[in-house]
């Protein structure tokens, strides 16, 4: 399976530290109960099992039966159930949960935006949320034409947002705190060079206003119609 290959294991390990970390601190600053998790995008299991491990009740949905499956067989401490996040419907019948991951989906998907109002319909206390994030400040998305295999997305074609763009999404959704880690991301793809723009990012939307060593509450993103003159 091309999630066990070096380079998702690698940039996996790299997203737990983060995530772990953020998480610890929710627990220990804010005493914040996280007892239910909804792993969105959860794949064959790898982050499910880190979640029923750090101490929650962790049902996994993604939109691959194959994967579904291989997450049932992995991770014996948590459900799994086949779902198509971009389906209000099928999301609505889930439960909600204390804490939503989704970590790697976004940019898989046709209707990023609908799926951030599903994540938002479904998150009690905070999302964690990972994701390419297309570099510049207009808020916008980026059409890909993706590889057809199964650490893609179920059409083989995504948008892509920006960093304005999918904080826009978010806020928008009706999260009323969101913020961005700046802390460091030991992995290349978070990284930005010379030469290079780091590729992704991660984000917490929260329902209150939470506080994390390298966690940086982002502003109010205005999004104006777009200016036809030519100047």
């Amino acid at each position: 399976m091309l999630f066990d290959e070096p380079y998702y294991i690698s940039i996996n390990e790299a997203r737990w530290t983060v995530a772990e970390k953020v998480l610890n601190e929710l627990k220990v600053k804010h005493n914040l109960a996280l007892s239910s998790c909804l792993d969105v995008g959860c794949g064959p299991g790898w982050f499910a099992e880190k979640l029923v491990n750090w101490g929650v009740k962790v049902t996994g949905i993604d939109g691959r039966l194959e994967l579904v499956e291989a997450a049932r067989n992995r991770v014996a401490n948590a459900s799994f159930e086949l779902v198509d996040v971009e389906s209000k419907t099928a999301m609505s019948s889930l439960s909600k949960a204390d804490l939503v991951f989704a970590f790697g989906l976004l940019y898989h998907t046709e209707n990023p935006f609908r799926v951030i109002r599903n994540l938002h319909s479904l998150t009690e206390k905070v999302l964690l949320i990972e994701s390419q994030i297309i570099p510049g400040d207009n808020p916008i998305t980026w059409l890909v034409e993706e590889g057809k295999n199964e650490t893609q997305g179920l059409t083989h074609h995504a948008l892509i947002p920006s960093r304005s763009c999918l904080l826009k999404m978010l806020q928008v959704a009706g999260f009323a705190y969101v913020y961005e880690y700046l802390g460091k991301v030991d992995h290349e793809d978070f990284i930005e060079t010379e030469t290079k723009y780091g590729r992704r990012g991660i984000f917490l939307a929260a329902h209150e206003k939470l506080q994390g060593q390298d966690l940086v509450e982002c502003p109010q993103i205005t999004t104006p119609k777009y200016e036809f003159h030519k100047s």
